[in-house]
């Protein structure tokens, strides 16, 4: 499946969830009153919030950790499917590579 196929999936399936949890909190009053349940609603709230503002700004990390000419630019490029993360002939002691998906194209290093 796409990665933004995924995406709406993923946003259409937490706002389902969220309406099913308001109906509740609209239909069972008497059972709310519960100092547990209403604990429990309230972190499953702050929760929900995360995840929409999450799914509003998406982003993959990646950490590679290797040696010399060990590959780890090659792996990242295979990872996104196009070669964007340098692969220099020469050596390169360190470095932190940075990017993010816009309309337009744009490497930070």
């Amino acid at each position: 499946m796409h990665p933004l196929a995924t995406l709406q999936t993923a946003r259409q399936s937490l706002f389902a969830l969220g309406n099913v949890i308001s109906e509740i909190l609209n239909e069972y009053q008497d059972v709310i009153g519960n100092p547990q349940i209403l604990e429990k609603l309230q972190a499953f709230r702050v929760t929900y919030e995360e995840a929409v503002a999450r799914l509003e700004n998406p982003s993959f990390r990646i950490t590679t950790i290797g040696t010399t000419s060990s590959g780890k630019s090659t792996i990242v490029n295979a990872l996104i499917g196009r070669r964007i993360a340098p692969i220099e002939a020469q050596e390169m002691s360190a470095g932190i590579l940075r990017i993010k998906h816009n309309e337009r194209s744009k490497l930070v290093i």
